[in-house]
């Protein structure tokens, strides 16, 4: 007799033996109890869970000689044929190699004769995705309304592919993947039946490489017990599945901590002549650095990983989430730039280079917060020139660190003394750059409007600000009610008193009279030649939107 790989032998035969599909069972079961049996069900989910042995159990409970029943006898001859695949009344048909519109006719033909010896004639259509659009339609009246002695069950690893008018008709059920400590139990009783030792970490590591599917974890078993015939070790495992030492993975991580090039190249350079791939290497990476990421963000406490205990411990909080999200990044860009194995070296090399010599990432709110710091501190130096000589180096320093969003000018934010006729600055002129600042420190995209315009005077408690010809959309923006709130509340701050603003556009529309902010050093021939260039709706735009100035344009 020919030898029977441990999938089939350990097929299940109850609904007690299915494993990780307990609400599925509990529903068929209780659906069957009541007598509240559907005509058609939909069986969706990855590939080894259990879809094929579901629809035989369910088939066998229907057609049972002591049924119905929730629980098949296996012994009688109509429960062992069903168990076998060949019974005359429950049809498994492949949809792949009968996808098409004549096998369906035979279908909708042969539905209108009774079963011979059972209850129910049964079709069970595997892969059912894979039928064409013609046959599907086709099956559509049968599936709707079939005769009373029909049931149709429905399994698919594609449910997307199905059409909406066939899911409609059936009652779905989805299958899920197979929690790894439920497969390493099912594992273990196959162990046991069949009188091999095995070491628990052995056993683990089969279950996580099957990723959820118990048949594709028994296929790897059954393909240990023919390498090492009565005990299977870790390094067994290793070894047939072509996996990577951990002790590879934990020293790649050391050199990237302690940045050592040197190191990580040679553990590389190890693996590959060890016959092992470099997408098998990254991808074992990227899995160890998944664990890192979901340890970080949720803790020890989930339940849908599986972690490697010392490895998280030891790694879990010292690398930060964006490191993480940024290893991800150059691991996968590695593998999926090029399919020659030459490339794939240079590729990777390359990636662990940049990996070691990287420095822990930061995230844009923590740099946008620094950038933003160091702003105010050099506004607050500008306002207290007797500490300007000690504190102003080591500040734009700092900011020449970072990428800044913004232009910090080298003068106030704005003089408005400047624009007015006398030249000379008042108090009033004073109190302005005042509200100003505060307004920056608020809200930088209203200071980034207001700035453009000149400050005319402060008379009855009515501030006057005057904008260029060419700035009316800073007026018409700041006219909004809420911008204006914001204006008039710092305003009054400064002022000790209720403060009205009124906004106006020069009737002579010249920049050169009315413009409050030219920058240290430009001359009037820059002035007039960035002026067009400030009419552009775009540079406009990115000016309002950044609060920066034009400080040169080369034509």
């Amino acid at each position: 007799m020919s030898y029977v790989v441990l999938a089939r032998r350990y097929r299940p035969q109850t609904f007690e033996d299915l494993v990780g599909q307990e609400p599925i069972v509990t529903t068929l079961r209780n659906a069957i109890r009541s007598d509240r049996v559907a005509h058609a069900y939909l069986l969706a989910g990855p590939r080894g869970v259990g879809k094929t042995s579901m629809a035989r159990i369910f088939s066998k409970a229907l057609n049972c000689q002591r049924g119905p029943t929730d629980t098949p006898c296996n012994v009688c001859d109509i429960c062992r044929c069903i168990s076998e695949g060949n019974d005359i009344d429950v049809l498994e048909i492949d949809g792949a190699s009968n996808r098409g519109i004549d096998e369906v006719r035979n279908i909708r033909q042969n539905a209108g004769y009774a079963p011979s010896r059972a209850r129910y004639k049964i079709y069970i259509i595997d892969e059912v995705h894979m039928l064409t659009r013609e046959a599907f339609n086709a099956l559509l009246k049968t599936l709707e309304e079939p005769p009373a002695h029909v049931k149709f069950i429905f399994a698919t690893t594609a449910v997307n592919r199905l059409p909406e008018t066939v899911q409609s008709r059936c009652q779905r059920f989805d299958f899920r993947n197979i929690s790894v400590h439920d497969i390493e139990n099912r594992l273990l009783d196959i162990c046991k039946s069949e009188g091999v030792q095995v070491e628990p970490s052995a056993i683990h590591m089969i279950a996580r490489y099957a990723r959820g599917g118990l048949r594709d974890s028994q296929s790897v078993l059954d393909q240990l017990l023919s390498f090492c015939k009565d005990k299977i070790s870790p390094e067994d495992v290793n070894f047939v599945l072509g996996c990577i030492d951990e002790d590879k993975i934990f020293g790649m991580f050391e050199s990237f901590a302690k940045k050592d090039v040197s190191s990580a190249l040679r553990i590389v350079d190890e693996i590959l002549n060890g016959g092992k791939t470099s997408g098998e290497f990254i991808d074992q990476l990227l899995s160890s650095i998944r664990e890192l990421l979901i340890f970080s963000s949720c803790g020890p406490e989930v339940k849908w990983i599986e972690f490697t205990t010392s490895f998280v411990q030891k790694y879990g909080n010292s690398i930060s989430r964006d490191t993480l999200i940024y290893m991800v990044q150059i691991l996968s860009d590695a593998k999926m730039r090029t399919t020659d194995s030459f490339l794939q070296r240079i590729l990777l090399e390359i990636a662990v280079i940049k990996l070691c010599r990287m420095e822990s990432v930061g995230s844009l709110h923590e740099i946008a917060e620094k950038i933003a710091s160091l702003e105010d501190r050099l506004i607050h130096l500008k306002s207290h020139p007797v500490k300007e000589t000690k504190d102003v180096a080591p500040v734009q320093k700092a900011v020449a660190q970072h990428t800044v969003s913004e232009p910090i000018s080298e003068t106030c934010p704005a003089t408005p003394g400047k624009g007015n006729d006398s030249g000379t600055e008042g108090d009033e002129n004073n109190l302005w750059e005042k509200v100003l600042r505060m307004i920056q420190s608020k809200k930088k995209s209203t200071w980034a409007l207001l700035k453009e315009g000149r400050f005319a005077g402060l008379k009855d408690g009515e501030i006057t600000i005057e904008f260029p010809g060419n700035c009316s959309f800073h007026k018409e923006k700041l006219d909004q009610i809420e911008e204006k709130k914001i204006i008039e509340q710092c305003a009054k701050e400064v002022v000790l008193g209720n403060v009205r603003l009124k906004l106006m556009v020069s009737k002579n529309g010249s920049p050169e009279k009315t413009k409050t902010k030219v920058s240290a050093g430009r001359d009037s021939s820059d002035q007039q030649s960035a002026d067009p260039v400030l009419s552009e709706p775009a540079v406009k735009k990115t000016l309002d939107l950044f609060g920066g100035h034009v400080v040169k344009v080369n034509k």
